[in-house]
């Protein structure tokens, strides 16, 4: 008994060791193009497993590349015979009389599969996948239409008819598919949205969202998908104008109080549209001071004005005094307390960099640091900016004191990255150039992008002028002025710059030298002087370190102080094209992307990117 065991497994071993083999050769001799051959393998492999799938769709691939329709037709009646229920292979049989341009033939095969009474949806998968296979798609979308027909569901297979519109460039009909499951289901929101951005290839494609949209509001106008869509339509084509109107339509129905206004300017800061944003914020706050909102309108606005202060790197001291009067109108109502702490923050953030106020900065960061429970993050960045107030103001002591305490606490983190590159440009302003790089070397592969950029900026400019003469002396003055401009005290920073090339004749610092004085006229509003600098910087010195910050200062300075978006545009252009490789570059396609008019979304990851 043993014995007879042992052989029918040394049997069945053999078989399968030889079926192997036959199909790796009938695949081999597919590969080569002899179809003839392979033909003759699968014959015998599909005879010796007939319930396979795989021989059959090989056998018959084979028959139809040999022109061998006779025996296409004979393979499929056979699987039609024997598998009633899968209609893929009813399919198939139209598909080899497509293949003969038999339209008569093939369409009566169509006909007699559409009028199928459809009982179940996998029913329906069956029968609509067989026509996907063989690229049918008119009659896969009609199965679809029958499905719902038959089984009395009109949201029937709505993901699937949209993708078949789209493939079709059917825009309209895609669209009103996927509309039309987000008004029925709110739960399918992001994912129709996000189907909605791979379908569309073109932004004027938002405007048949904008007219689907629209017809269906008039037949449910509370319905909240539908609403909710026309918004982002209008948002995907900027109109950010239609946004606000339709969101605070929105928001009046459903008596929300501002909500809805409060989170389209979310979109509305994600793109830096400030204005509308600040329009935005006021709307709700005219609601009134008895609505649960008012306050979240108050701390956006101030917020707002700082975001569009920093984007800009400044403006004209009688906006700076505007918003001042506004951060202290809204601490003289709210008092000083955690929950205001963030924008006594950014009070002192104003008269430190902006207003060069810092004795009041360094009052209102020393209110943040008393508060009782205040967020240890914020009291944390609120060191860092009192270090640079401590520094401004003369006491580079205590800043380095600060700067180390925030480190030491924050050493694993980004603001400990932040505070570990404020020590370093400390060390620099002192002339200590050695250790100053060493502190540098660590950030160059910092997470934040931005205590990257600036680490290996000023890494390069200590390593590009060091050692090229015993003392350095040229470099520690060119340290000096840099302190005196980050202290405001430009005509001191622009004479000591003036000295440097009569000092040191011939030195390398010459380009640096001319963007820092590109610096201080743009601090004093002489943008056409400051547009002189860089431009020289670019032209005669475009194979050196600053080259591209020039660019990419040059480029800000046209958009938004000289509201010259043509030029800006030139600028980012020229880093993304001949400055691959710069710090810069991806801002300046962002910024260039901005400029031409893309559209910056969040995908359902949170995630930003470009449509």
């Amino acid at each position: 008994m043993r014995f007879l065991c042992l052989l029918v497994l040394c049997t069945l071993a053999t078989d399968v060791f030889s079926q192997n083999n036959d199909e790796k050769l009938a695949a081999q001799y597919f590969s080569d193009k002899e179809y003839a051959k392979a033909a003759d393998i699968y014959e015998d492999l599909a005879r010796r497993q007939p319930e396979s799938i795989y021989y059959y769709d090989n056998l018959l691939q084979c028959y139809i590349l040999l022109k061998d329709f006779r025996n296409a037709e004979k393979l499929v009646d056979k699987r039609i015979k024997k598998f009633e229920d899968i209609y893929g292979y009813r399919v198939d049989k139209a598909y080899v009389y497509h293949l003969q341009e038999l339209a008569n033939e093939r369409d009566k095969v169509f006909s007699e599969l559409l009028r199928i009474s459809l009982r179940s949806e996998e029913q329906a998968d069956n029968l609509a996948n067989g026509f996907l296979k063989r690229r049918f798609y008119d009659q896969a979308i009609q199965t679809y239409l029958n499905a719902r027909r038959d089984l009395k569901n009109d949201q029937l297979f709505s993901f699937n008819l949209s993708d078949l519109y789209f493939y079709n460039n059917k825009m309209h009909e895609g669209t009103e598919e996927l509309v039309s499951s987000a008004g029925e289901n709110e739960y399918l929101m992001q994912d129709v949205k996000n189907r909605l951005v791979i379908a569309y290839k073109h932004k004027s494609d938002y405007n048949t969202l904008a007219s689907v949209v629209l017809l269906k509001l008039q037949k449910r106008p509370d319905n909240l998908s539908y609403n909710e869509l026309l918004v982002w339509a209008f948002t995907q084509q900027k109109d950010w104008n239609g946004a606000f109107i339709q969101t605070k339509a929105v928001d009046k129905r459903l008596k929300e109080d501002g909500r809805k206004v409060l989170e389209l300017t979310y979109i509305l800061l994600n793109n830096e549209e400030y204005e509308m944003a600040m329009k935005c914020y006021e709307y709700v706050k005219s609601l009134g001071s008895d609505k649960k909102f008012y306050y979240n309108a108050q701390q956006g606005m101030l917020t707002c004005g700082m975001l569009q202060l920093k984007a800009r790197n400044g403006a004209p001291l009688e906006s700076l005094r505007k918003l001042e009067a506004e951060y202290q109108a809204f601490l003289e109502a709210n008092g000083t307390n955690w929950q205001t702490a963030e924008q006594i923050k950014e009070l002192a953030e104003l008269y430190i960099y902006y207003l060069h106020e810092p004795q009041k900065g360094i009052n209102e960061l020393n209110k943040v640091l008393s508060i009782p429970g205040v967020n240890p993050k914020l009291a944390a960045e609120s060191k860092l900016d009192l270090g640079d107030a401590q520094l401004i103001t003369g006491e580079s002591w205590e800043a380095d004191l600060l700067y180390k305490q925030v480190e030491k606490a924050y050493n694993t983190d980004a603001l400990g990255q932040e505070a570990k590159f404020r020590y370093a440009r400390l060390c620099y302003f002192r002339g200590e150039f050695e250790w100053s790089q060493t502190q540098l070397d660590v950030l160059k592969d910092a997470t934040s992008q931005l205590i990257s950029n600036n680490a290996m900026k000023l890494w390069l400019i200590i390593q590009d002028n060091i050692g090229l003469d015993s003392t350095e002396e040229a470099l520690k003055v060119y340290a000096e002025a840099d302190l005196l401009i980050f202290q405001n005290k430009l005509k001191e920073a622009s004479e000591m710059l003036d000295g440097i090339p009569v000092k040191f004749p011939g030195h390398t610092l010459i380009d640096e030298i001319y963007f820092s004085k590109a610096v201080i006229a743009e601090k004093q509003a002489r943008f056409s002087d400051a547009e002189v600098f860089y431009l020289k910087i670019i032209r005669d010195y475009s194979f050196d370190i600053l080259a591209d910050n020039a660019l990419i200062n040059l480029a800000h300075m046209y958009e938004y102080q000289m509201n010259d978006t043509a030029k800006a545009k030139k600028m980012y252009e020229n880093i993304i094209l001949n400055y691959t490789g710069s710090l810069f570059a991806n801002e300046a396609r962002k910024r260039y992307r901005i400029l031409r008019g893309d559209m910056k979304i969040e995908n359902s990851d949170g995630d930003d990117y470009w449509d």
